[in-house]
């Protein structure tokens, strides 16, 4: 250590903390160590968690930050206690994300997938991805997530190809997945069938068109309204409710199909709502699952008039077919209007399904797809809810699981896309004819072999002739899959048996039922076993307004500039600390400037507590006599170790904001800005044994902050431990990285109920006097006279014991004592600890300049606040703005309210 002018060495730490330089050396330092690897049977029953696996669509985003910034806290909190632990890293291939992004590049080159060829686009595919999970997992390494490197896994890779295979050749013995005509959520853009649950719902402007069906005899007909008049091409009949007398005698009648010209039947069906529309409902069973089903019920012909690139089939008609569905919506109800047939438009709001990858119209599509049978599947994981195997975070979320499952519906698991696990049945050319090869999914009933390569013969006709199943299973099929396929089930391995089932999952709601849901169910069918006995199920991060982040509003966070600027550590710290259970978090870039600012706090004080422990290593804090202590000294202990226990009840819990909070609170508030100024006065002081006492518990307090925020900001504790540890002398713990020390434990009891009770007396005098301060504008190095009156004895006697301390926290160069009821003249007060503090300010402030300065303030203020009354008083303003947004204009209401009314106060005094 090199030498400052006071005569104290300099401590092993620059200045000021820039973070790149400390990150860059610890991660190399823990890759190179590999840290975080983990062999099975060392150890006791690990902690097992797989990283829900990212798409290899590009960098990861803030949502991939808070998600695994979650994990990485909760593996090495975990480690800290003893127990091995292991966290899987992977990729997923994405499906028809990852194909999108491709598809993309290639048409900037004027090429499709098709004119390369469905092997050269998958090369292609294999060779990008490989390019893009590099930049993943170099980002997660930056990010500091003490990953087990050794394990990396793909869902596309052989591994995971065997799991993907033997999972769906069990569940199509146990003759739970099978190929049907079903009405599909078909997305014209992607050109693939959807589940359900990739479906999400908008709501959107739209309209209802009221169109007259005149009757067969030429007579007047029903008024049937629609949102889609595209549709009507492809109408098969008119339905109404038996019940509706309006049309009781219509039943069995005869309409003619506007524009089609075709003749239709009318039909009495109890599914026809009387109150919506004009209580007539058009029925077109190849484009409405629900039409369908009146269809299926009386007998009537699909007419398919929308082909699945969304443009009009010849069954529409000579002028509409080859015209997208929007331009057919147009010519539609142009040539109605035309031929006097829109009877009127009205405005009408609806709920629209949307792809939940390209945002596009679903259109709901009759095809013959692969279906997986769910209710079988749904039952073993209602019961594991039930019973308590397996438990979400917050418990909220358990009752929308429980119910989700109970409605479940078989799962569409084919895709017509390129990129993915292709489905593993053979189809043979003799049997089903040539049409097999080209027109695949209108081949109905077709009967397939299984097998991952193409069989010899067909077991029915002897053919040699097949082709293979064209489309790929849903990506969520194979992630389904990813608690135990990353150990390489179905093999029986070493690592299955260790570490799986695994420990914990940590995601995000919004794959709550495409994720969560299937893993339990997969799980559970094919192992046995719950894949997780617990989930933690946190929010989405949005923007400062409460809206969701995206490319296209521009309001998109990149965590690697947010970490180039601010440091990882402070990065991580602004998400986990917003990541409170069931909540989304409302990110502003100005929480990670909070969070800076918190890291050089500890960085600067660490400094000062390195320059009083260099060439005087600190005792261990069991060896101090406890009769050298001093208030402050017992005061910080008793926050020190209800701190500890806090902040591990509530990751236990797994509430990791609020403990991040408890930190914050305990390192910021009570350790930096109490504890540490206090100890100066000691360790500027002459006595050696008050010195010793304030080093030891400035030491032991430091390291096990350390030790215990080290989950939350890894960097920064690896590096301020690292520098620590040689001054602790025999209070240093054994291991050379911090997470091999473990968490802080107390060899005695520190509760100290009467030093918090004397330190909230002093706490509160001080900070009423640092707040008179403030408001009064006197420079910080100004010393004043601070004049006590009232109270009680015993606060008057802990404040004359405890002088030295209001003296040095508040630069007061005097505290006397006046008889109560008496004031200083040209004096402010403060009132704390039932007693009143008055500061002298003659010859301090000029009174007549401080008094306009003050007028003016409250003139700034008084317009802020009236112009933020009025945004919070708007009920337009109220109904449409985020929920986040008018929290924060609340708040802002709320500071500005405190501002003027000290402003006001202070105002008052000086006019006295």
């Amino acid at each position: 250590m090199t030498g400052r002018p006071d005569g104290r060495p300099e401590p092993p730490l620059d200045k000021a903390y820039d973070p790149q330089p400390v990150e860059a050396k610890w991660s190399a330092r823990w890759r190179a160590a590999d840290l975080f690897h983990a062999e099975p049977g060392a150890g006791g029953k690990p902690f097992v968690v797989v990283i829900p696996p990212p798409n290899v669509t590009g960098a990861l985003h803030v949502g991939h930050a808070l998600d695994n910034a979650l994990q990485d806290l909760l593996i090495r909190y975990q480690r800290m206690q003893g127990r091995p632990v292991c966290w899987i890293p992977g990729t997923d291939h994405g499906g028809i994300a990852t194909q999108s992004v491709m598809e993309k590049q290639l048409k900037a080159e004027k090429l499709t997938r098709h004119a390369l060829g469905r092997e050269k686009f998958q090369a292609r595919m294999q060779a990008w991805t490989k390019q893009c999970k590099s930049v993943i997992l170099g980002q997660l390494e930056r990010l500091g997530c003490a990953l087990d490197w050794r394990r990396e896994a793909f869902t596309m890779d052989e591994d995971r190809a065997d799991s993907v295979f033997e999972a769906f050749k069990a569940l199509w013995e146990r003759g739970l997945v099978y190929r049907g005509e079903r009405m599909v959520n078909w997305c014209v853009r992607c050109g693939t069938a959807l589940s359900d649950i990739e479906v999400e719902f908008e709501e959107r402007k739209g309209r209802l068109w009221h169109i007259h069906y005149p009757a067969a005899d030429g007579s007047r007909g029903p008024v049937v309204a629609t949102t889609r008049p595209e549709t009507m091409l492809g109408d098969t009949a008119v339905a109404v409710n038996p019940k509706d007398a309006r049309y009781r005698d219509l039943a069995g009648k005869k309409l003619r199909l506007p524009l089609a010209g075709r003749e239709i039947p009318v039909v009495a069906d109890d599914y026809v709502d009387s109150d919506f529309g004009t209580g007539a409902l058009k029925v077109t069973p190849a484009h409405d699952p629900n039409d369908l089903e009146i269809g299926r019920r009386h007998g009537l012909a699909s007419v398919t008039v929308i082909a699945p690139d969304g443009r009009m089939t010849e069954a529409a008609g000579a002028a509409y077919a080859g015209l997208s569905r929007e331009a057919a919506r147009d010519q539609v109800v142009a040539d109605l209007q035309a031929a006097g047939l829109l009877e009127k438009t009205q405005e009408h709001p609806h709920s629209v399904g949307v792809c939940y990858r390209c945002n596009q119209p679903i259109e709901p599509l009759l095809s013959w797809q692969w279906f997986v049978r769910m209710e079988e599947l749904a039952k073993p994981a209602m019961l594991a809810l039930d019973s308590g195997r397996f438990r979400l975070y917050p418990g909220s979320w358990a009752k929308p699981y429980r119910d989700w499952l109970a409605q479940i519906k078989d799962w569409c698991i084919s895709r017509q896309i390129w990129w993915g696990h292709r489905i593993p049945v053979w189809y043979c050319v003799g049997c089903h004819g040539e049409r097999i090869k080209t027109d695949f999914h209108q081949v109905e009933g077709a009967r397939g072999v299984l097998s991952r390569r193409q069989p010899e013969s067909c077991p029915v006709c002897g053919g040699a002739e097949f082709v293979r199943d064209p489309d790929v299973l849903d990506t969520w099929f194979s992630s389904s899959l990813w608690p135990f396929s990353v150990f390489r089930w179905p093999a029986r391995t070493p690592e299955l048996k260790f570490f799986y089932p695994t420990s914990l999952l940590v995601t995000g709601y919004e794959i709550l039922y495409l994720w969560v849901a299937r893993m339990q169910m997969m799980g559970l069918a094919l192992t046995g076993e719950v894949p997780f006995p617990e989930a933690l199920i946190h929010g989405i991060v949005r923007d400062k307004h409460g809206k969701k982040m995206s490319k296209s509003l521009g309001n998109v966070v990149d965590p690697l500039v947010m970490m180039d600027k601010y440091g990882t550590d402070a990065f991580r710290f602004s998400l986990i600390v917003q990541a409170y259970p069931g909540k989304d978090i409302p990110f502003a870039e100005s929480s990670i400037t909070g969070s800076r600012n918190f890291a050089n706090k500890l960085w600067n004080s660490t400094r000062f507590v390195l320059m009083n422990l260099a060439g005087t290593p600190a005792a261990a804090l069991e060896s101090v006599d406890r009769g050298r202590l001093e208030l402050c000294d017992r005061w910080i202990l008793d926050e020190y170790q209800r701190t500890l226990a806090l902040v591990r009840e509530r990751l236990n819990a797994y509430e990791p904001a609020a403990a991040a909070e408890a930190l914050y609170r305990f390192l910021w508030d009570r350790f930096c800005d109490w504890y540490v100024e206090l100890a100066k006065i000691r360790l500027q002081g002459s006595e050696e044994a008050a010195r010793a006492a304030a080093r030891a518990v400035l030491a032991a307090v430091l390291d096990g902050t350390l030790r215990l925020l080290h989950p939350f900001m890894p960097f920064i504790t690896e590096e301020l431990h690292a520098a620590l540890a040689p001054c602790m002398g025999a209070a240093a713990k054994p291991g050379g990285f911090i997470v091999e020390t473990g968490l802080p434990e107390l060899a005695a009891d520190w509760t100290d109920e009467e030093a918090r009770r004397e330190m909230g007396v002093v706490m509160e005098a001080v900070t009423a006097l640092r707040s008179l301060r403030a408001q009064l504008g006197l420079p910080p190095g100004l010393a004043v006279r601070v004049v006590a009156a009232g109270g009680s004895a015993a606060a008057r006697e802990l404040l004359r014991k405890r002088s030295a301390y209001v003296k040095a926290l508040v630069r007061a160069e005097a505290l006397s004592y006046a008889e109560e009821g008496v004031r200083p003249p040209f004096s402010a007060t403060a009132v704390a600890a039932g007693m009143s503090f008055f500061v002298p300010l003659e010859g301090l402030i000029d009174f007549g300049q401080e008094r306009e300065r003050l007028r003016k303030e409250l003139v700034k203020v008084e317009a802020e606040l009236a112009k933020i009354s009025a945004k919070i008083n708007n009920p337009d303003f109220l109904a449409r703005a985020p929920a986040a947004e008018v929290e924060l204009s609340r708040s802002q209401h709320d500071a500005a309210r405190q501002r003027h009314d000290r402003l006001k106060d202070t105002l008052r005094m000086l006019s006295e």
